[in-house]
């Protein structure tokens, strides 16, 4: 089968490698689309401790069930799905107390998904695969999993219908954020960024946009949100500067999450003042709980949020090299690998 190998920073090649054979307890998958990434990026920009060369990236995917082992359900060979890319244990203490991602003990497919066919196991497939119906977009579905990270951090926030939303970033975990709270019922939402043509894509979906290069922010939130300021701050970016930044407009109890990844040597200052008298909540989450999973394909397989203002290129896997560096450029918003 056609796969795209990474091979270390800067280099990621087409090549053949064989095709996987399904165990007893195994489905073998056609993938479909698969989505380009914020992680691919990194990796492929830098490399990662979780991903050494050669090895196939990819995780955000749907596809197309083309046979099943002996021990798996045969009945669902012909089934458009798309699988969690990992499942947690359930069993361990990080599990008990809701804390899936992280799970020590995690099960997942077979390998990247820039390629023709992988493998789940039928213990993945009962805790993270949706079967879709047959008229769904795939396109979309392909991307249940950042949708999920989504949801996550919604719920983490203790989001509310009727808050107020600042999210720091318009990239397409800022803008899938953007899109589901609209949907969930924020007051406002308010969406910060240099690059004005992904303002403008949050703008269509719903939010007040501001270019940091061009607005007083401080003013502009004011305005923006009155006497009621802000309840929520989402740091969709991935920089120290950004998480002090989001302290300055933080009001009384505002929740302030780090959605965006830091280096792990990264130091932040912060005053505990606003913590301590203004009661300023500072969270993180990543990833996803199995049912954000879940929730996030039905939302999407019912159209009840769309992403087609995110996705702005389907791009050949004979291509993928173009997608990633167009990627790095912003030249996209958010890509994905028809395979």
């Amino acid at each position: 089968m056609k796969a795209a190998m990474y091979q270390g920073p800067g280099k990621i090649e087409l090549t053949d490698v064989p095709d996987p054979q399904p165990q007893k307890n195994e489905y073998l998958v056609k993938v479909m689309y698969s989505g380009l990434c914020g992680t691919d990026l990194k990796t492929f920009k830098q490399g990662h401790r979780f991903f050494p060369p050669p090895c196939i990236l990819g995780h955000e995917f749907s596809g197309v069930i083309i046979d099943a082992g002996t021990e798996a359900d045969q009945s669902l060979i012909g089934s458009k799905i798309t699988c969690a890319p990992y499942v947690p244990c359930h069993n361990c203490t990080d599990c008990r107390n809701e804390l899936y991602e992280l799970c020590n003990h995690k099960d997942g497919i077979s390998s990247g998904t820039f390629c023709e066919y992988i493998t789940i196991p039928k213990t993945v497939a009962e805790k993270g695969m949706v079967v879709l119906s047959d008229d769904c977009n795939m396109v979309e579905l392909s991307l249940a999993e950042p949708v999920a990270c989504v949801l996550n951090s919604v719920r983490k926030l203790g989001f509310k219908p009727g808050n107020n939303v600042l999210v720091m970033g318009a990239g397409p975990m800022g803008l899938i954020h953007a899109e589901i709270l609209k949907k969930f019922g924020a007051n406002q939402v308010l969406v910060t960024d240099f690059n004005e043509q992904r303002l403008a894509v949050a703008r269509e979906l719903g939010a007040h946009v501001a270019n940091p290069k061009q607005t007083d922010l401080r003013q502009w939130i004011d305005g923006q949100t009155g006497a009621d300021g802000l309840t929520d701050i989402v740091v969709a970016i991935g920089t120290p500067q950004a998480v002090e930044e989001a302290f300055n407009y933080a009001g009384n109890g505002t929740t302030i999450n780090i959605f965006g990844g830091l280096a792990s040597d990264t130091r932040i200052n912060i005053d505990p003042n606003s913590i301590h008298y203004k009661e300023v909540r500072l969270i993180g989450s990543f990833g996803f709980a199995p049912n954000d999973f879940k929730m996030a394909a039905r939302l999407l397989q019912s159209h009840s949020i769309s992403l087609g203002k995110i996705v702005t290129n389907v791009i050949e896997l004979k291509s993928i090299e173009e997608a990633f560096a167009m990627s790095l450029r912003q030249e996209t918003i958010k890509a994905v690998i028809s395979i």
